[in-house]
């Protein structure tokens, strides 16, 4: 019977031609079922929904028949339902042939064929958008709902009459009520009196659907005041405002502290616009609160451009090798995060237009009632500092090096310049003609020109070393004018020049002077008329300035020469300045020599000026003050015999590297009735003063092997006290300060070269009896 009705339902579908143009053409899937649930037809949508086949549904639906706790399980017993005339609907989900998810709708419906109930047939709808899209609507609506009533700000809604429509409980909690008293109340009820036109104003915008932020005070349930940051904004539905989402922030205590800072800031702007350092101040966002005009000045900004900018972005907080810090390392928002103060030594913020400074500050926490609230940092700007130093260490650096250069040319002039002067010395003092003597002195004067040269440069460094110290004594005057004069004869001669000097009346023939410095400064102005003197005539004179409470005295140099022109005189006494380059050129010149002689004559407690006419000649004018001969005692110029029976018969040793000056000492001392022995080394010096007790030693600082002072503190080291010679350092190293070093080597006296006879003269006639107690203490005398 069963089949009979199955070949009558097969049958009935295959012969009608409407049931298959519908079954094929519907939108929704159809499947027709027999009485046993079989499938025995299905449109083309059934396959575009599932993805399976008519054959592949009705195997799955066979595997499924063997469990009955399955999903299709509940198919079964509705289809035993729409079988027996009752229509019925499921809510079907299964996976898609490509696994995806499907939301079905299947309806059961009766198949009846004149009254004889044939199958069952179901119409398939795919819900598969529509329930996720209701599944996203109700987690949207579960998120909007757990952000409404879990915010911590207030969070609420506003009819556009300006009632509260629905509030979270942070909202009732900030007013201090409960929900349901806030619900249905206008906000015009809790906005204070003087705030509630502000406040109107922006609620009227926000109806108009311009979004508001602004501040305002509402007073709670119990009366106490709050400052709310509130934001507005539209409620649009269908492109219409229907009302006003808002959202409320206490800021009391952000207002409390603002104020506070404020009035800080307003009590001590005298004192923060007083100071030369920078100052600015920082708050937990990293956002600048106040800055002095110092710090702006510093920075390159207004106050508008600085406050309120993130800092630590505007300023590129960075370390000192440029390196930008990062927020966790940088050590002042460190400081607003730990509360700890801190400082750097050097660190770089970098300013407006680009540059960067070097900056030493300092960075302490800004604290109301335990709580950090921000940071205040001090700084100052450190990179001229930092450049003048480097300048400075160079400065000092080339110096130093100048004067050690300086110092070891002078060693290395002096020394044969010793031999050279000592010997023609030692030839002046010998039985010469007129002739030889005036030779002899020529060579003597040029030597001592050569040494003015060498002096002149290191005068130079010792003057701007500041260690140029001047010794006056009792100086004949006229010789002194008469012998600097006489050096430039010949040279003028030469060139057909007359050259003379005069002393005024009223000039005393000895004064109180450095005769040195002296005659310096003429050698540098009459070399200097000479010069730039093509015809006429070179003159020097003195002569006694009057009415004057000190004495002084008046030296000119005039010059018949090319003279100096007018715009050049403010060079005149300039370092390396050469007014005439070609004569400079073609007679020589370091132009240093009236450079060193203003600076002489202004140490010296005078004054030096030119007056000149271009083409017509020079005149150079010099004052100094000079003192009273009587008040210096000269030395003496005994004979030396008697003090020799004094001192006894002295043993001397001359430890001297330098030939020609090796025999310059011996005959020096010769003429004091001495006789020396001769060591060319330390080592050599070392070893006669241990094998012999020698009682004097000229003991010459630089030679080969062992110098001078190593020797001397050899000797100190592995000699009884009472052994010890008295030892005097021989030099032609003139760097300031080296005396002292040979002092403390053990050396007990010190004389330069070029070694002249009163060098010697004072070391064994000994007026200050230095070497006479040394002796007495080893009891040699």
């Amino acid at each position: 019977m069963e089949q009979k009705r199955t070949e009558k339902l097969k049958n009935l579908v295959s012969q009608s031609g409407i049931y298959h143009s519908l079954l094929a053409n519907h939108p929704d899937g159809i499947v027709v079922l027999d009485e046993n649930g079989a499938i025995v037809d299905t449109n083309a949508a059934v396959p575009g929904i599932t993805g399976y086949s008519a054959d592949e549904l009705a195997q799955m639906a066979s595997v499924a028949k063997g469990n009955p706790d399955g999903a299709f399980g509940e198919i079964a017993h509705i289809f035993v339902q729409a079988y027996n005339g009752q229509a019925t609907q499921l809510e079907f989900g299964m996976r898609h042939k490509n696994g995806r998810e499907l939301q079905l709708n299947l309806e059961f419906i009766p198949l009846r064929h004149e009254d004889e109930l044939l199958g069952v047939y179901v119409v398939m709808r795919d819900k598969t958008e529509r329930k996720m899209a209701q599944r996203r609507l109700a987690e949207s609506e579960e998120r909007y709902k757990s952000l409404f009533d879990y915010n911590p700000s207030g969070v609420y809604s506003l009819s556009l009459e300006g009632v509260y429509m629905s509030c979270n409980d942070s909202m009732a909690t900030l007013l201090g009520c409960r929900r349901e008293d806030l619900l249905g109340k206008s906000y015009r009820t809790v906005i204070e009196d003087e705030n509630l036109d502000r406040t109107n104003f922006h609620f009227a915008l926000a109806t108009q659907g311009v979004p508001q932020n602004y501040e305002a005070s509402v007073i709670r349930a119990n009366g106490e005041q709050v400052e709310l940051n509130i934001v507005n904004v539209p409620i649009f539905v269908d492109g219409k405002v229907v009302g006003v989402y808002g959202i409320a922030s206490d800021v009391t205590e952000r207002r409390r502290y603002v104020r506070h800072i404020e009035r800080l800031s307003y009590e001590h702007t005298l004192i923060l616009n007083a100071v030369s350092e920078g100052i600015f101040g920082i708050d937990q966002d990293g956002r600048a609160m106040f800055a002095n005009p110092r710090a702006l000045q510093l920075l390159g900004y207004t106050e508008e451009e600085f406050i309120g900018q993130d800092n630590h972005t505007l300023l590129a907080h960075s370390a000192s090798g440029g390196r930008p810090y990062s927020i966790d390392s940088c050590p002042i928002c460190t400081t607003a995060r730990e509360g700890v103060s801190r400082s750097a030594i050097e660190g770089v913020f970098w300013k407006k237009d680009g540059s960067s400074c070097l900056v030493e500050y300092t960075v302490n926490p800004i604290s109301d009632k335990g709580i950090v609230q921000g940071t205040v940092v001090v700084f100052r700007d450190i990179t001229n500092e930092r450049e003048v130093m480097r300048q400075k260490e160079l400065a000092e650096q080339a110096a130093t090096a100048k004067a050690d250069f300086l110092a070891m040319m002078s060693h290395e002039i002096r020394t044969p310049m010793n031999g050279v002067l000592g010997m023609t010395d030692l030839l002046l003092g010998t039985d010469l003609n007129e002739e030889q003597r005036d030779f002899v002195q020529i060579v003597s004067d040029s030597s001592q020109s050569l040494m003015r040269i060498l002096n002149d440069v290191l005068d130079f460094s010792k003057i701007d070393a500041g260690s140029l110290e001047l010794e006056p004594e009792s100086t004949l005057l006229m010789p002194l004018i008469a012998g600097a004069t006489d050096l430039f004869a010949t040279r003028a001669a030469e060139r057909n020049l007359s050259l003379d000097w005069e002393i005024g009346v009223g000039v005393p023939e000895e004064i109180v002077t450095d005769p040195v410095r002296l005659r310096q400064i003429l050698t540098n102005l009459i070399g200097n008329a000479i010069k730039f003197t093509e015809t006429g005539s070179v003159k020097v004179s003195v002569q006694r300035v009057m009415d004057l409470t000190a004495p002084v005295l008046e030296f000119r140099v005039e010059d018949t020469g090319v003279g100096i022109p007018q715009h050049q005189l403010g060079r005149l006494f300039q370092s390396f300045s050469q007014l005439h380059p070609e004569l400079n050129r073609k007679y020589g010149g370091t132009g240093l020599g009236l450079s060193i002689c203003k600076r002489l004559v202004e140490l010296m407690g005078g004054t030096i000026r030119a007056e000149t006419l271009e083409g017509e000649g020079t005149t150079f004018r010099f004052t100094l003050p000079y003192g009273d001969s009587n008040l210096v005692d000269p030395v003496e110029l005994i004979e030396s015999q008697p003090h020799l029976s004094k001192l006894g018969n002295l043993r001397i040793l001359i430890a001297e590297d330098h030939p020609v000056n090796q025999r310059l000492l011996r005959e020096l001392l010769l003429k004091f009735g001495y006789t020396a022995d001769v060591v060319q080394n330390g080592i050599e010096a070392f070893e006669a003063i241990v094998k012999k007790d020698y009682d004097l030693v000229f003991m010459d600082v630089q030679m080969p092997e062992m110098d001078g002072m190593t020797a001397s503190r050899l000797v100190h080291q592995m000699l009884r006290e009472d052994s010890i010679p008295y030892m005097v350092a021989v030099t032609a190293f003139v760097q300031p300060g080296f005396q002292k070093q040979c002092l403390h080597s053990g050396m007990q006296d010190y004389i330069a070269k070029p070694i002249s006879e009163s060098d010697i003269r004072r070391v064994i006639l000994d007026p200050e009896h230095k070497l006479r107690d040394f002796l007495s203490s080893r009891q040699v005398i």
